[in-house]
């Protein structure tokens, strides 16, 4: 259960050829940026502790702030953003007590507009240096 987006390297094989340190660095940047979007969906999500969407205020005092559990990982072309807490399956999927928060659907799709926002600079960047 995480979030993972991938760039497809195949797209820039010719811009990493030509210059690997600025395709490199410009790709960290845009995972950078795109996890810091779907934080700020998580943070935001309709299911947190007594929002408008749900959520119960006894749950802050029995092992709450989930939004706050969030772990990142920026690899060579791909970022990965997981809860950490060993509830957060049971939270998002659901039991059969439980009704299902799927808090990580609705921050990649909310943040899916700005993330391609994101991809668009980026590529808009990487040919701007290559036709340098």
């Amino acid at each position: 259960m995480s979030i993972e987006y991938k760039i497809d390297s195949k797209g820039l094989e010719e811009a990493i050829r030509r210059s690997p340190r600025k395709v490199k660095e410009e790709v960290g940047k845009f995972l950078v940026r795109g996890l810091a979007e779907y934080r700020r969906h998580i943070a935001g999500s309709p299911w947190r502790v007594g929002s408008r969407g749900g959520g119960s205020p006894v749950a802050a005092e029995h092992g709450g702030h989930l939004r706050d559990t969030h772990w990142s990982d920026i690899r060579p072309f791909e970022g990965v953003i997981m809860p950490t807490a060993k509830y957060a399956g049971f939270v998002h999927e659901g039991t059969r007590y439980l009704r299902k928060r799927p808090w990580l659907d609705y921050a990649k799709k909310a943040g899916e507009t700005r993330i391609k926002q994101l991809q668009r600079e980026l590529l808009q960047t990487i040919t701007q240096d290559l036709a340098r």
